[in-house]
């Protein structure tokens, strides 16, 4: 099946005669156009490519990169970075694919990268504080990945506790922060997913609204948006690591959708409804009529009153 997408990306268009039916089941779920049996991979499709990424990014990300590696398709790139992790520091190493074939966001659910219309990235970044510290390390991620959006001309970008980003109010990127490595400096793979131009393919297959960075800045480059994520991202990160969430906590509550409101948030064992706020340690406080509760992350989802999903 890798072989198809391969040749896709090499030549835009493949012949698909002799593959099965789950195969071309799997180039339609990543919004390849099947026809007869050519597939092909429309023209306006900015294929992602490793000097041209690496070219734009900023002096101090440059110094900072060990490996950045463009692959055209995997199961999950957060997946395999932790793998080498295992044997060896990833602190400095990015992966992205044109397509994940086993994407994952936050509480297990499947991430949607259609091929070549999605920016898929992990990468590697080593954080100097204890274990217990870097819960938060996501809400800095997402200040990020929010910059790079508004530095690329998108405007109504906020934030969406613990690790959304939206757009206008709907979601437009998913962040996955994992502990792969203890010592001898606790290490995290940050994973990073971003509709670009894919919301019509998967908007019915997701459950929430969702945005789409081309419908905010036209003919965007998805080779020089991965470079402004991954200049703020790291940025952000290395900012965490000197001075920790609260030297942060001003901006994330400036961009926060849901500060001062009203919101619902489901635990597995209970419901809590209450007005919102963002605290110093990252933690979201809901000031309920019982008194003012605090949620850390987990399996925790924030709903408005009656039960909608939030944006």
């Amino acid at each position: 099946m890798s072989d198809a997408f391969e040749l896709l990306r090499l030549q835009r268009r493949a012949n698909i005669g002799r593959l099965s039916a789950d195969d071309r089941a799997a180039l339609q779920q990543a919004a390849i156009s099947l026809v007869g049996e050519s597939a092909q991979v429309a023209d306006d499709v900015e294929f992602l490519d490793a000097t041209t990424i690496q070219s734009a990014l900023a002096p101090v990300t440059q110094d900072w990169l060990t490996a950045l590696e463009v692959v055209t398709t995997i199961p999950s790139t957060n997946a395999e970075l932790a793998r080498r992790a295992e044997a060896q520091s990833v602190n400095g190493a990015v992966l992205t694919a044109e397509v994940q074939t086993a994407g994952r966001g936050r509480r297990g659910r499947e991430w949607l990268s259609p091929f070549g219309r999605n920016l898929a990235v992990s990468l590697g970044v080593a954080i100097d504080r204890p274990p217990a510290q870097v819960g938060a390390l996501g809400l800095a991620v997402g200040l990020g990945v929010h910059d790079a959006l508004a530095d690329m001309g998108a405007r109504g970008v906020q934030l969406k506790w613990p690790n959304d980003v939206l757009l206008d109010g709907r979601k437009v990127a998913g962040i996955l922060v994992e502990l792969v490595r203890l010592s001898p400096v606790v290490e995290v793979v940050i994973g990073i997913g971003i509709n670009v131009g894919c919301a019509s393919a998967i908007a019915s297959q997701v459950e929430q609204p969702i945005a789409d960075v081309a419908e905010a800045v036209p003919e965007v480059s998805r080779n020089q948006l991965l470079a402004r994520v991954l200049d703020h991202v790291l940025a952000e990160s290395h900012a965490f690591a000197a001075s920790s969430f609260p030297a942060m906590h001003a901006r994330w509550r400036n961009a926060h959708r849901h500060e001062g409101e009203t919101v619902t948030v489901t635990t597995p064992t209970e419901r809590v409804s209450g007005v919102a706020s963002v605290l110093p340690s990252g933690a979201l406080a809901l000031d309920t009529v019982g008194g003012r509760r605090e949620f850390t992350g987990g399996e925790v989802s924030v709903r408005p009153p009656g039960g909608q999903v939030a944006p």
